[in-house]
């Protein structure tokens, strides 16, 4: 007789992302359902397996059925185009279309070390920002003009119809210090392979960057990064 076709999510809410890798990676040799060869594990179980499989054998595949959901915040654009020129994961930013930024908000290199330098980085920086800002409803008042506002629309939602197009051109104006916030979800072979990426980048924010992101990771993932 044959076997019903079963469609079913596993939740990581119950199961940890290393679980969730050996129950996808077992059933290549057993016959069980999903379900039950979760329910034979546990987070010991799982580390264990991981041990031995990928890394003892290199059995790196596994590790990509184990998903992590990172948040990383305050970082330069030039370390975020760093981070996500890891292609093999999905990325949501701040965006500096939908955004405005104030003005302290640039990241200063911790590989400015002479005084002359901080200070010229800042008063430029700072002088971006000012322009930026400055900007921003000169630009809007002319925007306004090419896109009036309908009959029965409200101000807010006028204000939020003109928006992205204002702000979409004075985004042109800040630099690659501005600081963002980036939401990373990948899985854990491209993780490690992004780690060490970062580890070994020539900027000391993209090095200390893995190395936080290496940090958290391991409180989900212990075995597999």
């Amino acid at each position: 007789m044959p076997k019903n076709r079963q469609v079913y999510l596993l939740d990581p809410q119950q199961l940890t992302p290393e679980t969730i890798a050996v129950t996808f990676a077992k059933t290549s040799r057993s016959p069980e359902s999903f379900r039950d060869i979760a329910s034979e594990l546990s987070t010991e179980k799982s580390a264990e397996f991981h041990e031995k499989w990928v890394v003892g054998y290199g059995h790196s595949s596994v590790a990509e059925h184990a998903i992590l959901h990172i948040a990383v915040e305050n970082i330069s654009r030039l370390a975020v185009e760093c981070l996500e020129s890891n292609r093999l994961a999905s990325y949501t930013e701040k965006s500096t279309r939908y955004q405005k930024w104030d003005q302290e908000s640039f990241y200063i290199p911790s590989e400015l070390k002479n005084e002359k330098l901080i200070k010229a980085y800042i008063d430029i920086n700072s002088l971006l920002f000012k322009t930026y800002q400055e900007s921003l409803p000169v630009v809007q008042n002319e925007i306004a003009k090419q896109n009036p506002r309908k009959e029965n629309e409200s101000e807010a939602g006028w204000e939020r119809r003109i928006r992205s197009l204002y702000v979409d051109v004075s985004r042109f104006l800040l630099p690659a210090s501005s600081l963002a916030n980036v939401g990373m979800t990948i899985n854990a072979r491209a993780l490690e392979h992004a780690i060490r990426k970062m580890l070994s980048h020539s900027l000391d924010e993209v090095k200390k960057i893995g190395e936080e992101i290496k940090l958290v990771s391991k409180t989900n993932v212990p075995t597999l990064v």
